[in-house]
C-alpha cells in the first residue's frame, strides 16, 4: 500500500536522469531517476525512482528534457526505505500559486516485494541471474568528481567548441561503458590484486537489463569454457545492492584495435565464438579486437549468445558468423577506423547547422524522426540531407503508425531521401 510523504523528516537528491515516457503511449510515465547522498541515505536506497504523468505531447522542442528537470520544483524528498515515488500535477486548488502546473510528490511505495513488481512494470527488470560470485554497487564505482564527458577543441575556423570527449578503445559499442579506477571497497579486487582500473558497463534505463543479461550470460560461457578470448569478467553491479544493472570487466589499458596485419590473429579468434554458441552479433569493426602488447588477440563484447547445445548452436549462427568471418578483411582494412573518426564525428554533432536543423523539424512537427540519426550514421551517408518538407512526410507516417519506426519505413525512407544525394 502507498504511503503519504510528510514533511517532517526529508532529505536533499539530485537528478540524475529525467526520462520522457514514449510519445506512442500516453499512458506510459514519464521517469525521474534522483540520488541520494550517502550521508542521507541512512543506509537506505541510495537511488530512487519518480513517475510523473506523460509530458511528451507537452515539452517538445531540443529544450525538452531541461524543461522536464525544471518541473521538479521540489529538492527534497522524505527519508525512509522507499524506492518509487508518484509525482502529479499540482491543480488550480493548491495553495501555492507559483507551484501549479509543476509537479508534487503524492505518495511513495515501501521497500518490498511489490516494489520489485513495480520496478518490472516500469522497464527496470533486474539482469539476473548471478554467475559471478563478486558483486560491487553502482554507488562504490562511480566515476572520481568532479569529472566532465565534455572537452574544448579549436574548429578549423579558430572557434572554441565543447564536444563529448572520445570514448575509450574498451567502451565502444556499449551504450554507457566507462573506464574507472579499481573499486577499493567489498570483494571486487579478490584475485585481481593488480587491478588498477577497470571497464565499468552499467545500464539503468528501462528495458536495457535485457542486454546486460545477454552480454553477461556470454561472458559466463566464455569465462567458463576459453578464458582468455575476451577480457575477465570480474564483478556484477548492483543498485540499491539488489537490481542488477551492470558489470566490471578487466581493462587492458596498452591494447590497441587490430588492423590488416592482425587479420589471421583475429580470424582466428573469431572463429572460436560459434563452438561456444556465441556470435559478436553486432556490425564487425576494428575495435570489436583488442591486440595485446604481446600480440595476442581477445574479442570485445557486445555479444549476443544462443541457449542451446553447443552441437546446435553452431547450426543456427553458422549464417551470421560466416558472414563475420567473410567481412573481417575488409573491416580491418577501415580506415580511418569509427575509433579513428571519433573527434571529427563529435565535431560534426555540435555543428551550428545541425543544431539550427534539428531544431526546426522539432519545432515544426513536435520531434525527430529516427530516419535522421540513421542519416548521420556511417552506413546513412554521414549527413542530414532532409529538408523541413521531407521531414514532415516521415512525421506524418511516423505518427500515423503509432509512433513505431519499422524496416518497411525505414526502407520506404531509403528510397525516396537517402543517402545518395549531396549532403546540405
Amino acid at each position: 500500500m502507498s504511503s503519504q510523504p510528510t514533511a517532517a523528516v526529508s532529505v536533499p537528491f539530485t537528478i540524475e536522469n529525467a526520462l520522457p515516457g514514449p510519445l506512442a503511449f500516453g499512458d506510459s510515465p514519464d521517469l525521474y531517476r534522483i540520488r541520494l547522498h550517502p550521508e542521507h541515505s541512512a543506509g537506505g536506497p541510495t537511488i530512487k525512482y519518480l513517475t510523473a504523468p506523460n509530458s511528451s505531447r507537452i515539452f517538445t522542442g531540443p529544450d525538452a528534457h531541461f524543461r522536464r528537470f525544471n518541473n521538479l520544483p521540489f529538492d527534497s524528498v522524505p527519508a525512509g526505505d522507499w524506492i518509487v515515488g508518484r509525482l502529479v500535477i499540482a491543480e488550480e486548488g493548491d495553495s501555492d500559486a507559483s507551484q501549479r502546473g509543476k509537479l508534487k510528490l503524492a505518495s511513495t511505495e515501501p521497500a518490498g516485494a511489490e516494489t520489485a513488481d513495480i520496478l518490472n512494470h516500469l522497464g527496470l527488470c533486474s539482469a539476473e541471474p548471478l554467475w559471478c560470485s563478486t558483486t560491487i554497487d553502482e554507488a562504490d564505482c562511480q566515476l572520481p568528481r568532479p569529472t566532465s564527458d565534455w572537452t574544448t577543441v579549436i574548429t578549423a575556423d579558430g572557434n572554441e567548441v565543447n564536444i563529448p570527449k572520445p570514448t575509450d578503445l574498451e567502451c565502444m559499442d556499449y551504450v554507457s561503458a566507462s573506464v574507472i579506477p579499481a573499486p577499493t571497497t567489498g570483494n571486487v579486487m579478490t584475485g585481481h590484486a593488480q587491478e588498477v582500473s577497470v571497464v565499468r558497463v552499467l545500464d539503468w534505463l528501462p528495458g536495457h537489463w535485457v542486454g546486460i543479461e545477454r552480454d553477461t550470460r556470454a561472458h559466463q560461457i566464455i569465462q567458463a569454457r576459453d578464458p582468455g578470448l575476451a577480457p575477465r569478467f570480474l564483478a556484477h553491479v548492483t543498485e540499491n545492492g539488489s537490481r542488477v544493472i551492470g558489470f566490471l570487466l578487466e581493462h587492458i589499458p596498452d591494447a590497441r584495435e587490430a588492423g590488416p596485419k592482425d587479420l589471421e590473429k583475429c580470424r582466428a579468434a573469431l572463429a572460436r565464438l560459434p563452438t561456444l554458441g556465441i556470435a559478436k552479433g553486432r556490425e564487425l569493426k576494428r575495435h570489436s579486437f583488442l591486440v595485446k602488447t604481446d600480440g595476442s588477440v581477445v574479442i570485445r563484447g557486445p555479444f549476443t549468445y544462443n541457449d542451446v547445445p553447443a552441437e546446435e548452436s553452431v547450426d543456427e549462427l553458422g549464417e551470421v558468423m560466416e558472414a563475420e568471418l567473410d567481412s573481417i578483411e575488409t573491416v580491418l582494412a577501415q580506415s580511418p577506423s569509427e575509433f579513428e573518426e571519433q573527434p571529427a564525428r563529435m565535431l560534426r554533432l555540435v555543428d551550428p547547422r545541425r543544431t539550427k536543423m534539428l531544431d526546426e523539424f522539432e519545432r515544426a512537427h513536435g520531434l525527430v524522426v529516427p530516419f535522421v540519426y540513421w542519416q548521420e550514421s556511417s552506413e546513412g551517408g554521414g549527413r542530414i540531407t532532409l529538408t523541413v518538407e521531407e521531414h514532415g512526410v516521415m512525421a506524418r507516417e511516423f505518427e500515423k503508425n503509432g509512433f513505431r519506426w519499422t524496416s518497411e519505413l525505414q526502407q520506404r525512407a531509403e528510397e525516396r531521401f537517402g543517402p545518395k544525394r549531396s549532403p546540405q
